[in-house]
Formats: C-alpha cells, structure tokens, sequence
C-alpha cells in the first residue's frame, strides 16, 4: 500500500480529488492534505509520502519549489501535477524535475485518475519490486484501529459498558480527545431517502467516503475532535470544548457547522440538520450527549432542514409534552361541509387555522403527525371514491408520506396537496352526476344529522321544489322516503349490536325523538326494534 498526499490551494479541488475514488481499492492511502507548498513540505517530512498530486500555482510557496524541496529528503518520492491549460510551461518544468506525469484540472474525472493510478504504481512497482508488501501492514493496523476507535465510541454513545478505564481505553486507541470537557454534534442528512434512490450499495459507500472527506477536510487539523460514521445519513463529530468561560466554543462550533453545511451544498448538493449537545464532563457522558445532540437536532421538523440547533436553546415543559390535539365536533362538521362545497380557497384557510391551533397548542411533533392523520381519516371518509382513485395512482399512501416528512411544513403540504387533488377528483366526478345522484350521495353520508329536503337542495344550489321531481323521476321514490330507508336499513344494521341500546340506535340514525323512531320502524319492518333484535 502506498503512501498518498494531495497538495492544491483550492479545497474543494482537494476534496474532490480524494472523494473521486475508494483509493485503497488501487492501492493507496492518503496521509496528508495541505492547501500551501510550505504546509506540505512540513507534512511531506513528517509522513513520507510515495506518491504527491501537487497543484502549481499555490501562495507560500509553489509546486515546483514544493518537488525541489522534498526531492532532497525524499528522493524516492514521486509526483503528479495539476495544472491548467495555460500553465503548460510550469508542466515542462516540473516534468524536467522528475514528475511522473500530470493533469489538467478541468479534465479530472474518477477514469481519468484510475487511469493514472495503474500506471504509476506499476512504475512504482518495478522500482520498488518486492518492497511493496511492506506497505500492507501499516495500512491495516490503521484500518483495525480506526475500527476498533470507532466501536469504542459507539458504546459510549449507547451506554455500553466499556470499564471504569475509558480514558486509558482513548489513550490506547490514539483518541485525539482530551477526555474532558466534551461536546457532540449530530449532522443528519436532510431528504436521505431521496439520496438514496440515485446510489447503489457501492456508490452509497463512496457516498459515505465523500461526506467523511468533507467533514475532515473542513474540521481543523489542529482541534481535538473524533468523526463517527452511525450510517450513510448520520454523522457525528466529538471535540473539546474550549474556552468554555467565556463562551467561546459555542461560537467555535457555530462556525465549523456553518462552513461543513456550505461546503457541503457546493461540493455535493446535500444539505444536513445539525444538533449540538451541552458541554459534557467525561467520556462516560457522551451517551447523554448523544441523546441531547439528537433532541436539538429534531427541532428541524419545526424549522425546516440545514440548520442548526443547540441543546441549551431547547425549552421543554411539562405542560406541552406529549399534548393531545383533538378536533372538536363543531370544527369537524365545518371541515365535512367545506370538502362538500368543494371549494379549494377554503379547505386551504381551513387548514392554515388548523396549523396556527397547533402553534397554539404547543403541540408535540408526536401530536402534530396524529392530528394530521386525523384530518386524512376524515377526508378518506368524505372522500371514499375520490381518494381510492387516487391511492390506486400514486406510490406511497397519504398516511406513509406523513409518516415519512421530516418537517412540519413538508408534512402540512403533503396534506394540502391530497385534499386538493381529492377535491378536484371529486368535482370531476360530480359534474358527470345528476341532483339526484348527488342528494344521494348527501343522505348515505349525513344520513345521521337532521337533514332535510330543503337542507340538501340548499347544499347543492338547486330548488328544492325542482330537486323533489328530479329525485321521484330519477329514483322512482320520492326524497323522504328514500332517507326514511336508509335510516331505518342502517338501524338494522346497528341493532346487530347488542351492546348498542335502542334509544342509542335511534340516535345513530338520525331520530332523536325513540317513540317516533319505533313507529316508522314498525311501519317498514312489520315489527318493533325490540323485536327485529329478538
């Protein structure tokens, strides 16, 4: 395994150079980066690098000067250029002074570098011979123990028990930490889900690779920090807090998060949420830390995605957890007769008010999805046929796309949106309908208010007078008596019931006065409710 060092000015070139390729898989390791010639000769003499891809034109000092330098420590080092079409002179000069061969910047492309990998390392090779296998062993024992770092902390995190001795434990597993006065920060990717579907299982581990190389490349080399990778989306940083009396380290962080964010939408286009837990005193206390970085980074739900939080900022209250949203039966009959009016202005006041009840309310994230499952059950039943059609065309159910938002305003325009959608399919399907047909419709769904002749025409825009013949000519049987039917066909049914008493099946049905309702029943059945029940 050989030794690597990218050396450019621009730190995006570098993190798209080392996030290009899974360099291990060709047999190199990177160990070192530097954004200047002086930073990477300081590094070069530490490291020893087999193999250097330098930029030319860089402050301090250049990449020519950079090769002469450590062409004298390091005579078996080689080197590779980065130039531009303009600096093809440079090039000359550096070919002159051993470079192996170079690059053009815009032209660099994940083929074009394994394409200059195999060759160099087979001119490596061939000057080194057997040497090569040298190389191995360091490579995995700094493979095993970033993975046994890493396991170490994920049984912190998890509260495992790792002995009285976790900091002899850091100290044995090289862990840049002093184990005192720690602070975690959890980086979660906004919109994984759909990440995902455009990587395969190896992309997504060089996804994983890349972002890792972002959050490396952007965390001072400097500062006493650990990277943890809990999956493909989640990413947790551990670091000392400095100057924590003054107040400094949250300002600190602040910036460092601000910076993996930006670099993070211009290198990748992927956007993070970001929590961050208290100061902490010891390596014990990171299961705690853990637990507060993830409580402040599920503040993003109220807030939207790439942002940051801070657990100090949370304010949690008995009086607000877990509260319960329930829609009173006065705003339940306003929503049924505003998704009968079809009107879309209105449904979407109607739930601007629901939302603004909720901000109100000081309702829970928990709350907020069971109070919007709630508003779908009731459209689905007011909306039975529209909403089947609708389930049949799309991927995902209304109830799993609530499930899945990860922000309120996500979760609220996914409901929006299928009430439309359903008030349209619905509006669609009632222009195809006659009064007759929609007065229907109106008596097999309010069959238990006190609706009347009158009430439905009212509803429909029609004359009531005119919506009588319609209904006798259509239906053969006049309005009355079609709603008599129907109540008394859904009392039997109810009746089934024994548990339901008949006053209360009365109720159901839409007769509030019991003696009236036994005499229609009779009148129809040819017996009392008593004794249809038996």
């Amino acid at each position: 395994m050989y030794k690597l060092m990218i050396v450019d000015d621009e730190m995006l070139m570098r993190i798209g150079i080392r996030s290009s390729l899974m360099w291990e898989e060709h047999g190199f390791r990177i160990v070192g980066e530097a954004g200047n010639g002086k930073e990477a000769l300081e590094i070069a003499l530490r490291s020893t690098p087999d193999l250097i891809i330098t930029d030319i034109k860089m402050p301090l000092m250049d990449g020519l000067e950079l090769i002469r330098e450590i062409s004298k420590a390091l005579p078996s080092c080689r080197y590779v250029i980065l130039s531009n079409f303009d600096e093809i002179a440079y090039v000359k000069e550096a070919l002159r002074l051993g470079a192996l061969d170079y690059l053009i910047k815009s032209e660099i492309s994940p083929a074009s570098l394994t394409d200059l990998l195999t060759r160099i390392r087979g001119k490596m090779l061939s000057e080194m011979g057997s040497q090569d296998s040298l190389f191995a062993a360091p490579f995995h024992y700094t493979q095993s123990l970033t993975h046994l770092k890493e396991n170490f902390f994920k049984d912190l995190i998890s509260g495992l028990p790792v002995g009285e001795e976790a900091a002899f434990k850091a100290e044995q597993l090289q862990v840049r930490l002093n184990p005192h006065q720690l602070v975690l920060i959890k980086f979660k990717m906004d919109q994984f889900e759909e990440v995902k579907k455009k990587y395969k299982e190896k992309d997504e581990k060089l996804l994983r690779f890349s972002i890792l190389n972002v959050i490396k490349e952007v965390t001072p080399t400097r500062e006493n920090c650990e990277i943890v990778v809990e999956s493909s989306s989640e990413y947790l940083v551990v670091r000392n807090a400095t100057q924590v009396e003054e107040g400094a380290w949250r300002k600190e962080i602040e910036k460092l998060c601000g910076k993996i964010l930006s670099t993070m939408k211009d290198f990748m286009n992927l956007t993070f949420s970001v929590g961050v837990s208290t100061i902490v005193p010891d390596l014990l206390s990171l299961k705690r830390a853990y637990r507060e970085a993830d409580a402040a980074w599920r503040h993003r739900f109220f807030t939207g995605g790439s942002s940051i939080h801070f657990f100090e900022d949370m304010t949690f209250t008995t009086d607000c957890a877990g509260v319960q949203y329930t829609l009173s039966r006065d705003r339940e009959n306003k929503l049924r007769l505003l998704l009968d009016r079809h009107n879309a202005e209105w449904m979407s006041n109607f739930l601007d008010e629901f939302r603004i009840e909720l901000e109100e309310a000081w309702a829970d994230e928990q709350a907020i999805r069971k109070a919007y499952v709630l508003l779908l059950e009731i459209f689905n039943t007011q909306f039975s046929q529209a909403s089947r059609a609708l389930l049949l065309s799309e991927r995902k159910s209304p109830y799993e796309s609530v499930s899945a938002a990860e922000t309120w305003y996500e979760l609220h325009r996914i409901v929006q949106d299928y009430v439309l959608e359903c008030l349209q399919t619905k509006s669609r399907t009632m222009q195809q309908l006659t009064y007759a047909d929609i007065a229907v419709d109106i008596i097999h769904q309010y069959y238990a208010e006190d609706i009347t002749l009158q009430s439905v025409a009212s509803q429909i825009n029609v004359n009531p007078s005119y919506l009588s013949r319609v209904f006798k000519q259509e239906k053969n049987e006049n309005f009355v008596s079609y709603l008599t039917r129907i109540r008394i066909e859904k009392a039997k049914s109810y009746l089934e019931n024994r548990r339901l008493r008949v006053y209360e099946v009365a109720d159901k049905v839409g007769y509030h006065n019991y003696t009236y309702f036994s005499k229609i029943f009779k009148k129809i059945v040819g017996v009392s409710p008593e004794e249809y029940r038996g």
